[in-house]
């Protein structure tokens, strides 16, 4: 049977060269040289098959017969090997009795599989083989290991969790298939069932292959290439190619007794043809999940990392970055920065973070900090845990459990730890790729810009606040009347503005106008100002001018060019009738509007030389009364709401 010895042919190269490359990866690492030589086993067990469809007689089919199932015993043997090493199975009394008695069994069935009393002897065709008194013993050697590994490894997948769990879900899946398949093998035996094992085998190791690939199963990481990809595919296609062809000649020659040349061509022609579509839609898919995907995800960063330099409010920069972990498929995401008061590392901003975890601090002597500003490069748990056997890293170990971090990637600035990138684990439960590494650390890179530029413009607007602030203050300590009246416009104005739920930068452009919307005050007549009683039209004609004069006086200064027209029309009102330009309604510049509201409180409620202060109630009825008409009438209704919690 052709397709038979192909498909053998198959398992063996699969088996092989899988166990050969891991072994290759890490040969000294007791997981990948256990799985090794329990491949290697299952390629001696699919190789005495494949002598046995060949051999010339049933002797020399019953000689590869037994070497096939020596390969069957010590598959067992190293199954158990594989599954204690991958779940770091704690030697304990018990396992040293079953190893014993796994170690006795071996050397008991060793001698045993060549006598008659395991096997008798073996028909080659049809397939056949008689089994002597002791093969239940075989059988049951078999059952046995396979069942308690399978229930080890289980155990240990549901204790696991992360990227180890997921590792342990593929191998189970992998180990069972494996087991079936040599159940499969059992029955054959002693029933009609065709011998198809091997299919099941080699849907093993595509498991456990697409383990190593996706989730870096015994810490291989591999970089497929776009060739490599294609190649593996052509390969696999031309060998779809000749099983088929075999296949089709086989049947032809069975129903006609006519074996041809010609028919062979024709045949490859026909199904060449047929699998061509077939290709060309898994090359499409190769393309679409390992390169297009991958591709739009980095364009996808690369747009948002740009995006960065654009934004000068720190807050909102931080907010921007955090926002990033949908996209960055992470759990949890926290950004440290640098505080020089407590020269600690702080969270400035999370997502994914329970309370406990966002408290978390890291000072300049903790080995997360003293790492990340020696190496300047990426820290990975995965690689920190698989680096522990040469060095001691369990307080690192234990400061990325504690901030719950898979990664870390240093945030640098001229050279210096600015701050830490933290990211949980993926979504996928998948390790961070070298290319996952690259691409952070360039976010990193250009987030420590963004950040830098954002905090300069912090402390350049806080020179600005504090210069205005001042100015503020000289103009109102020559008043003992208005002194303070500007501080409590801002506040005033503030919770107005939270309540109406605008912006940080709206917010921050009504502060400056508050502070500043009296400024004009500084050119008016002071007995103007301080005039016990009430002022005639030229008095108040000239304390009209003081909103126009405040944005003539800011007008040189180009920081402040976005509040010079709320300071010029916080007198206006809303029906029309303020001053200076009479503007109405909606024309008005709505921060305007919210400063008119609070000067206008404030000023009620404060004592005047013309008059004493008016009782809060007084106050808020006379302005509740002037809404729609000096007031914005959406503006009063937030002012009415947050009065109960003005703070002075």
């Amino acid at each position: 049977m052709n397709w038979y010895l192909v498909s053998e042919f198959i398992a063996i190269l699969c088996a092989f060269l899988l166990g050969l490359f891991v072994f290759i990866k890490n040969n000294k690492n007791p997981i990948n040289r256990s799985f090794f030589l329990m491949n290697m086993n299952i390629a001696i067990w699919n190789i005495g098959d494949f002598f046995v469809s060949t051999s010339p007689n049933n002797d020399f089919a019953l000689f590869y017969d037994r070497i096939s199932n020596l390969g069957v015993l010590f598959i067992v043997f190293f199954f158990v090997k594989f599954v204690f090493a991958i779940t770091k199975t704690r030697i304990t009394p018990t396992k040293k009795i079953f190893s014993f008695i796994l170690n006795l069994y071996i050397i008991i069935l060793i001698p045993l599989l060549f006598t008659p009393l395991i096997i008798k002897g073996v028909i080659i065709n049809p397939f056949k083989e008689i089994v002597g008194e002791l093969y239940f013993l075989f059988i049951l050697f078999f059952v046995f290991w396979i069942s308690y590994s399978l229930y080890v490894l289980f155990k240990e997948y549901k204790n696991s969790s992360g990227l180890h769990r997921n590792q342990l879900r593929y191998v189970f899946l992998g180990l069972f298939v494996g087991f079936i398949g040599t159940i499969i093998y059992f029955v054959s035996i002693f029933t009609a069932f065709p011998p198809i094992h091997f299919f099941v085998e080699t849907l093993y190791l595509i498991i456990i292959a697409y383990a190593i690939l996706r989730h870096h199963l015994m810490d291989i990481n591999i970089v497929f290439k776009k060739t490599v990809l294609y190649t593996t595919l052509s390969t696999f296609v031309i060998g779809i190619y000749v099983a088929t062809i075999l296949i089709f000649e086989s049947l032809f020659h069975n129903l006609t007794g006519i074996t041809s040349l010609t028919i062979r061509i024709i045949a490859g022609f026909v199904i060449v043809a047929t699998f061509q579509p077939l290709r060309t839609r898994i090359e499409i898919m190769i393309d679409k999940i390992f390169f297009r995907g991958k591709l739009d995800h980095q364009e996808t960063i690369a747009e948002f990392t740009r995006s960065l330099i654009t934004i000068l409010d720190l807050r909102e920069l931080l907010n921007l970055i955090v926002s990033m972990s949908a996209i960055l498929n992470t759990r949890q995401i926290a950004i440290l920065l640098f505080d020089e008061v407590s020269a600690r590392y702080k969270i400035r901003a999370s997502a994914g973070l329970d309370q406990k975890t966002k408290e978390v601090e890291f000072d300049i002597q903790s080995d997360l900090v003293r790492l990340l500003t020696y190496s300047k490069k990426a820290v990975q748990r995965n690689m920190i845990e698989g680096a522990s056997a040469n060095a001691d890293y369990t307080v690192l170990l234990s400061e990325l459990d504690f901030a719950k971090a898979a990664i870390a990637i240093p945030i640098l600035v001229k050279g210096n730890l600015k701050g830490i990138l933290l990211l949980g684990e993926k979504l996928s439960e998948e390790i961070y790729s070298t290319e996952d590494v690259n691409m952070l650390t360039t976010l990193a890179d250009e987030a420590g810009i963004a950040i830098d530029n954002a905090q300069l413009y912090e402390d350049q607007k806080r020179t600005y606040l504090e210069t205005v602030q001042a100015l503020a203050q000289a103009i109102e300590a020559s008043d003992e009347y208005t002194r303070g009246h500007s501080d409590r416009v801002t506040k005033f104005a503030i919770q107005i503005a939270r309540e109406l739920k605008l912006s940080r930068t709206l917010i921050d452009t009504l502060k400056f106008a508050c502070i500043l919307h009296d400024v004009g005050k500084i050119g008016i007549i002071k007995d103007a100002l301080n005039k016990p009683g009430k002022l005639n039209d030229a008095e108040f004609n000239i304390i009209k001018m003081h909103p126009a004069l405040g944005e003539q006086i800011i007008a040189p200064v180009a920081f402040l060019t976005p509040i010079r027209p709320i300071v010029r029309h916080h007198h206006e009102r809303f029906d029309g009738r303020g001053y200076p330009d009479g503007l109405i309604g909606e024309n008005i510049p709505y921060l305007s509007r919210i400063i008119a509201v609070a000067d206008t409180y404030d000023a009620m409620t404060s004592e005047r030389p013309y008059r004493p202060a008016l009782s809060t109630e007084i106050a808020l009825a006379e302005i509740k009364r002037c809404s729609g008409t000096q007031f914005d009438p959406e503006v009063v209704k937030a002012f009415l709401e947050i009065h109960p919690t003005l703070q002075l």
